[in-house]
């Protein structure tokens, strides 16, 4: 039995879906395994995580936030110990990993990132001081004497990273480091093997590109350029489920002007005419060729599409977390929004499913009691984009009689109206009118009407 399979047969803790934990009858068995005879250069390092070997999702969300912070810092030990560690060593050091995942896991269950943005950025701080400290990992493949544990702990620091992406406001965009990001870009770059690093750093591209607030860090690191590369060959460079995983960065980075502007400049939508794509990706794909069109070119060329596009818009609108298959109502609304300044696309919509406009109306209502501009940059934005769509619909004027007969809705664009000077627009597309524009204009179509 291998240090994983003692790790995955001690360690599991499931969750059901009232959130109460269940326990496996051996987890308690883990602090023995840090508890043996140890090496003396290892033992002052685990006897250090051993004291925290009693925290449980029972105690309170301090405590965890504590051990889980404590626990981090010392994983610059950890890395630099196993670096000439010996396999008796390597052993107990792969068990105090699974230990730190298995606190991260406690922070996520107790939801410590979305009620505490100071332990968000200070978790973020830590983690990227760490990848600082061992960019080689990226740079130097010979670095280490043993890379494979090193990289195993690389990547859980790039999955807590990954995690916490979408607890990300507007101003954190400073702790992202672009000397890591660079070092990471270049690596895989050069990788033709699509090894365990490789994989570990797409998969935190996906994470990282699906906020857009941080899309400009990867533009700033050339990842444009790079991502129109490894798109390009992908087939013998990348996993089919990775070749999946660039198609929704190179989405992700559509939806900000910045990046449409680079991936245009690219010609990149030309390399699709040339490529085989599984079926899967056909709805991603047409929703990249509409968000790296220029809305004024805009035209209907799939019906099919854009009823599965709408489709796709309600279900998330609906669901309690507001995603469907994984995507942000969001992001649906940014490809609607622009659809809909195409005259043709908006009555189709419209009259195929009037209640959308209803829709539409409830999100903004949800949404807007939360307008921060050091808040959610993904809540915020998807502020923009309704008050965008229904402004489209209101120069209309066989739709617009359900706006304007929408109490709340009404409510809430007057509100906007009297107090525009308090809404700032941290991210406004320059293809979209500002809320305050857009509330105008709805509004005056309204006392035109009266």
């Amino acid at each position: 039995m291998t240090i994983v399979d003692i790790i995955k047969d001690r360690l599991i803790i499931v969750f059901d879906k009232d959130k109460k934990c269940h326990t496996h009858k051996d987890f308690f068995s883990l602090p023995q395994l840090l508890s043996m005879d140890l090496p003396s250069r290892s033992e002052v390092i685990l006897a250090k995580i051993k004291e925290f070997y009693r925290v449980s999702p029972r105690d309170s969300d301090d405590r965890i936030k504590f051990a889980f912070h404590e626990l981090l810092r010392q994983w610059s030990d950890i890395l630099i110990a196993g670096n000439d560690a010996s396999d008796d060593e390597l052993f107990h050091l792969n068990a105090s990993r699974g230990f730190l995942n298995q606190i991260f896991i406690f922070t996520l269950y107790k939801d410590c990132f979305t009620n505490d943005h100071t332990f968000t950025r200070d978790t973020i701080r830590i983690c990227f001081e760490f990848l600082t400290d061992h960019i080689e990992i990226f740079t130097n493949k010979n670095s280490t004497k043993n890379r494979i544990f090193s990289v195993s702990n690389i990547r859980l620091i790039m999955e807590i990273l990954s995690n916490l992406a979408s607890h990300l406001w507007y101003s954190d965009t400073d702790l992202f480091n672009e000397q890591v990001f660079l070092a990471m870009r270049e690596y895989v770059d050069q990788d033709l093997t699509n090894d365990n690093l490789t994989d570990g750093i797409l998969s935190l591209l996906w994470s990282v590109s699906d906020n857009t607030s941080l899309v400009p860090i990867l533009l700033k690191t050339d990842y444009a350029q790079s991502l129109y590369q490894w798109i390009k060959n992908s087939s013998t460079k990348f996993r089919e489920d990775k070749q999946n995983a660039l198609i929704d960065i190179l989405q992700n980075m559509s939806r900000h002007d910045d990046g449409m502007e680079q991936l245009n400049h690219l010609d990149i939508l030309n390399i699709f005419e040339s490529m085989q794509f599984d079926t899967n990706l056909l709805f991603s794909l047409s929703m990249i060729r509409v968000l790296l069109t220029d809305r004024n070119q805009i035209k209907l060329e799939s019906i099919e599409f854009i009823n599965t596009l709408v489709q796709n818009t309600i279900a998330a609108g609906e669901d309690e977390k507001y995603r469907h298959e994984g995507a942000h109502v969001g992001e649906l609304l940014t490809v609607l929004a622009k659809l809909f300044y195409n005259d043709e696309i908006l009555h189709m919509i419209l009259k195929t499913k009037p209640s959308i406009i209803e829709l539409f109306a409830s999100l903004l209502a949800k949404f807007y009691p939360n307008l921060n501009s050091d808040h959610d940059p993904l809540e915020n934005f998807t502020c923009v984009l309704l008050f965008n769509i229904l402004c489209c619909i209101s120069y209309h004027q066989e739709y617009s009689q359900k706006i304007f007969d929408n109490e709340q809705l009404m409510s809430i664009i007057q509100k906007t109206v009297e107090n525009e000077a308090n809404f700032i627009d941290t991210f406004m597309p320059r293809t979209m009118k500002s809320i305050e524009q857009t509330a105008n204009e709805i509004l005056k179509h309204f006392n035109e009407k009266c």
